[in-house]
């Protein structure tokens, strides 16, 4: 998002605890403050005397495992941050707010890809907190997108994350390490490429829509076709390893982007072949 802002001549001010985020992932034309978004103290003063044109909403804890055992810590970040940054947005004068929100857990299971007015279903502590965080956004009483997003892959993603399972891979092919497969390989996903997720960002903070928006394909990948297209980009994998189902995980994941694209917004363009070159390219597992 940072390097889209900065290409297009926006002056960019980002807001991270770090606990997550990496410092050497940020250009340094961009301005840095180190805060938490629970802690509505050190967020005000960490934009004390800023006038701000448009806010992209993304701090959150993001493990469905994890949340369901340190269900606090996850309301805190997620619900209370949300809270916290809509109130600062209001106070610095931003003219519009984009919440990044959760397709892959908002929903629960999709038999058939989710359309916005599909009932959320979420089974896991972070994707009812993230639903709660919806309604703080869509009370707020300033113009507002949510966007909904599916698993996103691409450059850069951390490998320590639940739904990085495309880093993990890249990575163990890189290293010539087994992959784990939870399960037995067959959970889908949609997976949508991060260049992709930033077109939709940019487009939302032009402030011409409000409301919920899905951001993904409409492509159900399962675990073991993710990996017959890797096997097919990289070779063979150095081996696999096979591991029990992981709690409050849905089997099938997806969103139905027609909306975004029938009303202008955004639409797809990188389809799971070539993103997965493009990442495994920018990794260094792929020569050229």
């Amino acid at each position: 998002m940072v390097d889209a802002l900065l290409a297009r001549g926006d002056q960019v001010l980002v807001v991270d605890d770090l606990s997550t985020g990496d410092r050497a992932n940020l250009d340094g034309r961009a301005e840095l403050r180190v805060a938490d978004v629970s802690d509505r103290g050190a967020l005000e003063r960490a934009l004390a005397g800023e006038r701000i044109g448009g806010v992209v909403h993304c701090a959150a804890k993001t493990k469905v495992v994890e949340s369901m055992e340190k269900e606090e810590l996850y309301r805190d970040v997620i619900v209370r941050g949300t809270e916290n940054v809509v109130g600062l947005a209001r106070q610095t004068g931003a003219s519009i707010f984009v919440n990044i929100s959760t397709g892959g857990a908002i929903y629960g299971e999709t038999p058939v890809c989710a359309e916005e007015n599909t009932p959320v279903d979420p089974r896991s502590n972070y994707g009812r907190f993230k639903a709660q965080a919806e309604q703080i956004v869509a009370g707020s009483r300033m113009p507002a997108v949510s966007l909904r997003l599916a698993n996103i892959y691409g450059p850069r993603q951390r490998r320590d994350l639940e739904g990085g399972v495309i880093a993990i891979f890249i990575e163990c092919w890189k290293r010539r390490r087994s992959i784990t497969m939870f399960g037995d390989g067959r959970y889908e996903r949609d997976y949508v490429y991060v260049g992709d997720v930033v077109e939709a960002v940019v487009a939302a903070l032009g402030g011409k829509w409000t409301g919920v928006y899905n951001i993904g394909t409409g492509v159900a990948t399962s675990v073991n076709d993710l990996v017959r297209e890797l096997t097919a980009l990289l070779g063979v994998p150095p081996g696999v390893t096979h591991a029990p189902p992981r709690p409050a995980e849905v089997l099938r994941g997806c969103v139905d982007p027609s909306k975004a694209a029938r009303e202008d917004l955004w639409r797809p363009r990188t389809g799971l072949r070539d993103g997965l070159r493009r990442t495994a390219r920018a990794e260094g597992a792929l020569p050229g």
